[in-house]
């Protein structure tokens, strides 16, 4: 195998070219964003981190604020509080922007 940019001879296990650092096909694909374990705050209630939960793992939102809800209450009381004030302090923030359904004009115009 050769690398694509500068023609060194890769071994086939090689993720990266040695001489210019030209990823190959072996090299591991960074996590898409829908799928990263981080607070979105724009569908957030209190702190976003049901939210992330429910991202990350592709489920409801409302069913993972249920169970974290019964987390909570049953096993250990308190169990759940603490664990959500850890994830709120160690998941990164998501700030992105809401994404936008269509055209819409930012000015409207009253019609005459």
């Amino acid at each position: 195998m050769f690398c694509t940019k500068c023609g060194v001879e890769l071994k086939d296990q090689d993720k990266y070219c040695n001489e210019c650092g030209t990823a190959t096909g072996n090299a591991p694909r960074s996590v898409p964003l829908e799928h990263r374990l981080s607070r979105p705050m724009r569908e957030a209630k209190i702190g976003g981190v049901c939210a992330g939960f429910a991202r990350h793992f592709d489920m409801d939102v409302t069913l993972v604020r249920v169970l974290w809800l019964v987390i909570t209450l049953f096993p250990l009381p308190c169990f759940g509080l603490v664990a959500y004030i850890v994830c709120w302090i160690v998941m990164p923030r998501d700030d992105s922007p809401a994404p936008v359904a269509g055209m819409q004009s930012a000015v409207h115009r009253p019609v005459s």
